[in-house]
């Protein structure tokens, strides 16, 4: 507390004025705002290493593969690092800091030189030199698997973690965004002749709208994907102008209560159009407005304002946005068509949780073609996953731990016996199957991807990836007994 800044109390003033008009309208103290472009971009510029703070001192747990860390190659986990200097400048005592504040230190432009004062394992002191670089951030990108059936055909798998672009640079700039991966990633798992594919859209807090529209066009015709209300109530659609489609298969859609904003747009458009089949949580987040970025850098052009520099930024809300089918996704989210147990189901998490959170409300349905792939034997599909959810013993080992949780969750009194706080501990540990590394990436979020093959070893475990496989199953089986039966639809031959 002693380390925190007067202008770290203005931020907060600042905040609680902006946030009282709804949850997304706040301001962006100049970290902050770095941090959001890095998110939205997906790449930074630094030197590549995970950091954590343990006991007042600043140790490394990961050195990013490729990174300029990885080049250089003194840096390695578990070395922990004293002191930072810019190039040749006075180094600053980073014993104590507070991680972010060391973060700062660590990062900087493209080209130039940190050096780092740093403790390696064996106690000695040693002075390393890193020129920084891009750094990109693996975990933020689309990534796809092939996953094999040995008793049937093969199904894609495509992550979808955010919807980022880089709005400062170009593709042939090297800037990256979801779109494109996500074509890409498409025509691979085409090529590869999969059956059906499962996008997952869980934890995707969002991103650039201008993706969720373009990536929901890959899988329907021309037409609209969402409508947009501005303050003045004046009502546009952002259309798929392009009448291909990249991929007409199978198709299910996997979402949980922390999928939001351009995550539902995506969700929604291909619920409505009757294109996939939602699977996950009772509801997504909820989130069903649109914000726009003010550089308060950019008001800064009379003479002798430069010393002011940076402000930061604001973040406000002016718009809604509507289903196609003429309903908000604000406040309520989406219902997905098939809901999975969820063992974090006790969370008051969404929008409807959020102070002074906008209400839901309705607009005229666009003039859309709704294709229904799946909506004649939808009946079928639920009915057959809750019977395999009924008979799985993980998934009921599953739903018990969701109702310990929301006991744990409604329990307000605490026992004042050591043992029994030691034994409700142990337990939690025990049932945080999903649990998380303590390490903090430096330089935002970066993180190593991991190896593919462990990936597709965990999906194998990940229940709720492997009954949206099988809802695919179900709906091969449904393809089946159309084309035997001449009924025709989407899925009959020709088609």
């Amino acid at each position: 507390m002693l380390q925190e800044t007067p202008q770290e109390y203005d931020d907060r003033f600042l905040n609680a004025v902006t946030r009282a008009f709804d949850p997304h309208s706040n301001y962006m103290p100049p970290m902050q705002k770095e941090d959001f472009d890095i998110s939205m971009r997906g790449s930074l510029e630094g030197i590549g290493a995970t950091l954590r703070e343990e006991d007042g001192y600043i140790k490394v747990v990961e050195i990013i593969p490729g990174s300029a860390a990885a080049r250089q190659g003194e840096l390695e986990a578990e070395d922990v690092i004293l002191k930072v200097a810019e190039g040749e400048a006075e180094p600053v005592d980073v014993t104590d800091s507070r991680l972010r504040d060391a973060v700062s230190l660590i990062r900087g432009k493209k080209g130039t030189e940190v050096r780092l004062t740093v403790k390696k394992h064996d106690t000695s002191i040693r002075i390393i030199p890193i020129v920084r670089d891009v750094v990109q951030i693996e975990e933020t990108f689309v990534k796809s698997a092939i996953l094999d059936d040995p008793e049937g055909p093969s199904f894609g798998y495509l992550r979808i973690p955010s919807f980022y672009r880089d709005f400062q640079a170009s593709t042939s700039e090297g800037g990256r965004n979801c779109s494109d991966d996500v074509r890409d990633e498409l025509k691979a798992l085409k090529e590869a002749k999969v059956a059906g594919i499962v996008i997952d859209l869980r934890n995707n807090g969002g991103g650039a709208l201008t993706d969720a529209v373009n990536i929901a066009g890959f899988f329907i015709p021309s037409g609209p994907v969402v409508q947009i209300k501005d303050g003045r109530g004046r009502l546009r659609e952002l259309d798929d102008e392009d009448a291909a489609v990249l991929y007409n298969g199978p198709l299910v859609v996997l979402v949980n209560q922390f999928s939001a904003s351009a995550s539902e747009i995506l969700a929604g458009a291909l619920q409505d159009y009757g294109r996939a089949v939602i699977v996950g949580s009772e509801h997504t987040h909820g989130k069903g407005t649109v914000q726009a970025l003010l550089d308060l850098d950019r008001s800064l052009r009379l003479p002798g304002m430069d010393k002011y520099r940076p402000l930061g930024a604001l973040k406000v809300t002016i718009q809604k946005f509507y289903r196609v089918s003429g309903g908000s996704t604000q406040y309520r989210g989406v219902t997905p068509d098939i809901i999975l147990p969820d063992r974090l189901a006790h969370l008051e998490s969404g929008e409807k949780y959020l102070d002074y959170s906008l209400p839901w409300d309705t607009v005229a349905p666009s003039d859309y073609r709704r294709r229904d792939h799946v909506t004649a034997f939808l009946p079928r599909l639920q009915g057959r996953s809750r019977q395999r959810i009924a008979a799985d013993e993980k998934w009921q080992e599953l739903q018990e731990e969701a109702k310990l949780a929301r006991q744990r969750s409604e329990q307000t009194r605490l026992s004042l016996h050591i043992d029994e706080v030691r034994k409700e501990r142990e337990q939690v540990k025990a049932l945080a199957a999903d649990g998380h590394s303590e390490g903090h990436p430096e330089d935002g979020e970066a993180e190593n991807g991991g190896d593919k093959k462990t990936w597709q070893d965990e999906l194998d475990e990940d229940l709720y990836a492997q009954e949206s496989l099988a809802v695919l199953r179900d709906i091969l089986a449904e393809k089946a007994v159309t084309v035997s039966t001449g009924s025709g639809g989407p899925y009959s031959r020709g088609n």
